[in-house]
């Protein structure tokens, strides 16, 4: 079993606490890429690859995915590097992570804290629909679904913040143009990378192998 850590880094390095636990407890089987938005290198030995500082963390994860479609691990860890906000129990973290691997689950968000001693935020979708002051409209969600051809159910609950894993399987339900499609959304929109994180768990629902109308 492969499982990459793709991390999405600018300004906060708490995550390379995170990354040393990975690496403690799995030894070699978890492979961390840190996505270096920031303009120093970090002083470390995991991998870095240098991105431009746009998109938030959607577009250093929807980037991962198209360079690598065709190559995926097994598995993938996907993280912010503000873990001391999100994530305030590592281990717990880790262990979350690895029920997933091993129960052989293809898609699970984490629920993280908002913020540092704050508490986890999850939020009921109706419809599409959810008025948020950083989105750029309160059907933000609807359309990014419609426009993407993205089931959307009548209503559901999703977990914020953009912590998950993700089995291969899950993203390859899509094309890689569907990933070029979406980044290119995201960036025309500084708002839209909120709306992302609301639509991950509907990107890779099992849902979207039945075909739709457009």
């Amino acid at each position: 079993m492969t499982c990459n850590i793709v991390v999405s880094y600018y300004n906060n390095q708490n995550f390379i606490k995170l990354l040393n636990v990975f690496e403690e407890k799995f030894l070699h089987s978890h492979v961390a890429i840190i996505y270096n938005k920031s303009e120093e290198e970090l002083k470390n030995n995991f991998m870095q690859i240098k991105l431009d500082n746009i998109g938030r963390e959607g577009e250093t994860y929807l980037n991962h995915i198209i360079q690598n479609y065709d190559n995926l691990s097994e598995y993938t860890i996907f993280i912010q590097d503000d873990t001391n906000n999100h994530l305030p129990d590592y281990d717990k973290f880790i262990r979350f992570c690895d029920n997933v691997i091993t129960q052989k689950k293809k898609f699970a968000l984490y629920p993280a804290y908002w913020k540092q001693n704050g508490s986890v935020v999850k939020r009921r979708i109706i419809d599409g629909i959810f008025d948020l002051h950083t989105f750029p409209s309160k059907n933000a969600i609807k359309l990014c679904c419609q426009e993407h051809n993205i089931y959307l159910p009548k209503e559901y609950t999703t977990e914020t913040c953009a912590f998950f894993i993700c089995h291969k399987s899950s993203i390859l339900i899509h094309d890689k143009e569907f990933y070029i499609n979406l980044r290119s959304w995201l960036l025309s929109n500084i708002s839209n990378g909120f709306v992302l994180e609301h639509v991950w768990k509907l990107i890779f629902s099992d849902a979207n192998l039945i075909p739709l109308k457009r």
